[in-house]
């Protein structure tokens, strides 16, 4: 007698988005975006501010520390406020 063995497949789970705050450079826009990982927050910001060279550096709003890395954008918390820089642009206070 054969066993039958039965595997069902499911697609990966993504984790469930979390809310950022986004503003440009003069903070004269600012956006709301909800994201699960750094690159699909990057994705929506070219999306969201029309953004069309792709090169943008992604810094917290409070002190410019610079986000990088999936690591350091996992341990941010929910409605942290970034800032989009595009090429030439600094954080200012």
């Amino acid at each position: 007698v054969g066993t039958v063995t039965k595997q069902t497949l499911f697609p990966p789970l993504m984790p469930p988005g979390r809310p950022f705050r986004v503003s440009n450079a003069s903070r004269t826009s600012r956006k709301g975006i909800v994201a699960s990982s750094l690159q699909e927050l990057i994705s929506k910001i070219l999306d969201a501010f029309i953004i069309s060279s792709g090169i943008i550096t992604l810094v917290l709003e409070e002190d410019g520390t610079v986000v990088d890395t999936e690591e350091f954008f996992k341990s941010l918390g929910d409605n942290t406020h970034f800032m989009v820089l595009e090429k030439g642009q600094k954080w200012t206070p």
